[in-house]
C-alpha cells in the first residue's frame, strides 16, 4: 500500500528553477523580494510530499483527494493557500492578560 502524497507547502517555481516554499504565495514573494530585489518571474504552485512542485490545479486535486481541502474557493485559480484545512489547533479563549509589572530604570 502507497502513501497518499499530500499538499506540503506553497511554493514558487522561478525561471531559473529555484523553488521557495513558504505557509502561503504572499510571503513567499515577499522573501524572495527580500533577497533578491529583482521582479519575481516564476510560477506559484505547491509542494508535495513526494517533493514533487505542482500548478495550482494539479494541486487542487490532490488536496481534494487528501482531505487537505473540502472545496476550492476559485476553481479557475486552483488551490489557494487559504482553501487547506489546516492541521494546527484554532484557539478560540481569549488570551490571558498580562500581568503588569512596575520595573525601574537605572
Amino acid at each position: 500500500m502507497g502513501t497518499v502524497e499530500k499538499i506540503k507547502s506553497a511554493a514558487i517555481r522561478q525561471r531559473n528553477g529555484t523553488i521557495t516554499e513558504g505557509s502561503n504565495h504572499k510571503e513567499i514573494r515577499e522573501l524572495i523580494l527580500a533577497s533578491t530585489y529583482e521582479p519575481i518571474n516564476g510560477t506559484e504552485g505547491f509542494v508535495t510530499t513526494c517533493g514533487r512542485f505542482v500548478g495550482r490545479s494539479e494541486a487542487a486535486g490532490i488536496a481534494l483527494a487528501a482531505g487537505q481541502a473540502e472545496e476550492i474557493a476559485d476553481e479557475t485559480l486552483g488551490l489557494s493557500s487559504s482553501d487547506l484545512v489546516h492541521d494546527f489547533p484554532i484557539y478560540t479563549d481569549p488570551l490571558p492578560e498580562e500581568e503588569e509589572t512596575d520595573y525601574e530604570f537605572l
